[in-house]
């Protein structure tokens, strides 16, 4: 039992950082979920990389992908990742 969970239930950071990039485009299957999840629950590095890049993602959603970033956006963002840390 203790094989099948390290081998199908368990994730190292490098494959949850690939998970929490396919959960910001919305596309987990509910055992990648549950691997992110048992990974985050354990893994303090990627629990803080989780909430950055979310972070991250909703700051920038309302910005459009031709435009630049304005300055201000980038100092805010800057701000709260320091705050993270």
């Amino acid at each position: 039992m203790k094989k099948f969970i390290m081998k199908y239930l368990m994730a190292n950071c490098n494959e949850a950082t690939l998970l929490m990039a396919k959960k910001e485009e919305g596309r987990l299957t509910v055992l990648e979920k549950i691997k992110l999840s048992m990974h985050t629950s354990m893994c303090a590095l990627c629990r803080k990389f989780e909430k950055q890049t979310a972070m991250i993602a909703e700051e920038c959603s309302h910005i459009h992908a031709e435009e630049n970033l304005p300055e201000f956006a980038r100092e805010r963002i800057k701000k709260l990742l320091e705050e993270q840390i």
